[in-house]
């Protein structure tokens, strides 16, 4: 899959990232990845691939993101769905279902501060594409189209969470 390439100058302070048993795994791996590209990651759990419920994993890196709006974080479950839908139940939290170059890359576009992924779904060369391509991914924070969504989505929360 060739060599990848992070942009630590575009990128953001930390790297969260949390599984569950079903991504575990991959977990590791991409860790190691973002570490060798001289990123701060913080894991968030879990600790070993026992049985385990993706909400509270997806809940402990949603809050890091909270409280770090120049993070970005990362979400790892078998199918990605799992952790996607328990990532935007958390208020600030934009969390796309990431499975390939395209996703990811739009994921960024639409504002999102966290990707999901799935181990039982995507290749794990895949998986560091994604992630490769969803940090350098550029976000036009000033674009006119981007802040009325980012608008209308915090109103939505405010009403609903």
């Amino acid at each position: 899959m060739g060599k990848f390439f992070v942009d630590k100058e575009r990128c953001m302070t930390t790297v969260f990232i949390g599984s569950d048993h079903a991504g575990f795994e991959y977990k590791a791996t991409v860790i190691r990845f973002l570490q060798d590209k001289g990123l701060k990651v913080t894991d968030c759990g879990p600790a070993a691939k026992e049985r385990c419920d993706y909400p509270d994993f997806s809940s402990l890196v949603c809050k890091e993101l909270q409280k770090d709006p120049k993070a970005l974080g990362v979400l790892i479950c078998g199918s990605g769905i799992g952790m996607s839908i328990s990532a935007n139940k958390h208020k600030g939290v934009r969390c796309g279902l990431a499975h390939d170059y395209f996703t990811a890359i739009n994921s960024r576009a639409e504002g999102c501060n966290c990707i999901a992924l799935g181990e039982r779904v995507i290749g794990i060369e895949v998986a560091k594409q994604i992630i490769n391509s969803f940090l350098n991914a550029s976000i036009d924070e000033n674009g006119q189209e981007l802040k009325s969504r980012l608008a209308r989505l915090k109103e939505i929360e405010e009403e609903n969470l």
